[in-house]
């Protein structure tokens, strides 16, 4: 596991508390420690930067806190019926929280926040400049995370797909396994292993 220095963490929490010390919309949530105990309260802000992602949460006493991804393992956050989940995750010396959008036992489908902020000095002051994002990323067992990207994705699912489910490599690119069928594809590589695990 990847180690990081609790002054850094500390500092880039400050920072963030800096600049989004304003209100924010909370919901009602909870974070996951990461001795996996469920402490309950509200999910802030959520932001994801060149520097890596930060959650703001809101304690149940009223005390909010500035939280990277290597402290915790993840939070989740409830609107209305709807419940969102977010988990941490590291890759290429970055830490990352990926929402989730498909979970499998196989195989999940996880998601970037769709707005990256862009920090940059300018003129002595520190500017924000929002970018709007499509990035998705897949799960594999053994927690490998892979990048999923539109361009490419013929090739790159045939590859992660052609030993464990090649019947399904071959389909991949033809009408009803192409990027906007990737719910279907992900679902179908499930049952696909599943069913080599069965024979075994």
């Amino acid at each position: 596991m990847p180690r990081i220095s609790t002054l850094l963490l500390f500092t880039i929490g400050i920072l963030f508390g800096t600049i989004n010390a304003q209100d924010s919309q909370a919901l009602t949530g909870y974070i996951v420690t990461k001795n996996n105990y469920h402490l309950t309260g509200a999910i802030g802000l959520i932001e994801h930067t060149q520097y890596g992602s930060m959650v703001e949460f809101i304690n149940d006493f009223g005390t909010p806190y500035f939280l990277h991804p290597a402290l915790i393992k993840g939070f989740v956050f409830f609107e209305g019926p709807a419940i969102s989940a977010y988990e941490s995750k590291y890759y290429r010396n970055t830490w990352m929280f990926l929402r989730l959008q498909y979970s499998g036992e196989n195989i999940s489908l996880l998601q970037t926040p769709e707005t990256l902020v862009k920090y940059e000095w300018f003129n002595g002051n520190l500017v924000a400049h929002d970018k709007k994002i499509v990035q998705y990323w897949v799960e594999l067992p053994g927690d490998r995370i892979l990048p999923l990207k539109k361009l490419g994705f013929r090739r790159q699912m045939k590859r992660l797909m052609s030993d464990t489910a090649p019947r399904l490599s071959r389909l991949i690119g033809k009408k009803g396994y192409r990027f906007k069928d990737l719910y279907t594809i992900l679902e179908a590589y499930d049952k696909e292993c599943a069913k080599g695990k069965r024979r075994l």
